[in-house]
């Protein structure tokens, strides 16, 4: 793996234990860290990570990163959660599609609990 510079936002236990543990790895620098999302914002105007992870449990904070996906569209978020056990990746890239590449995504998607015989368009079940 090549080596990358992260940026953790966070100000929890497991912000601290995710900073040590990428401290270790050898492909991994982290170049700053900051409490919360705002103060992350200002410090990132003069550093640019490959990616920021967001090591809180509230989830509206990723949404305090919109402007700097505008800004940096290449920029990468990762929202990571321990009390879930979930990552949740947010990028700004714009990809080519065609018909079928989007029908093939809605094919992949996990069905969200309607069974084949109700219809969704009606609400009925």
């Amino acid at each position: 793996m090549e080596l990358r510079n992260v940026f953790v936002v966070g100000d929890s236990l497991f912000a601290e234990a995710l900073i040590q543990s990428l401290g270790e790895n050898e492909n991994i620098v982290v170049i700053g860290t900051a409490p919360t999302p705002e103060e992350a914002l200002l410090m990132l105007k003069e550093q640019l990570p490959d990616a920021v992870i967001v090591a809180e449990t509230n989830k509206a904070v990723v949404a305090a990163f919109t402007p700097m996906l505008i800004a940096n569209p290449n920029l990468t978020i990762i929202h990571a959660d321990l009390s879930t056990n979930q990552m949740q990746v947010i990028t700004n890239h714009s990809i080519d599609a065609r018909m079928s590449d989007l029908l093939a995504a809605i094919a992949a998607s996990p069905k969200q609990g309607v069974s084949s015989d109700e219809e969704i368009s009606t609400g009925k079940s």
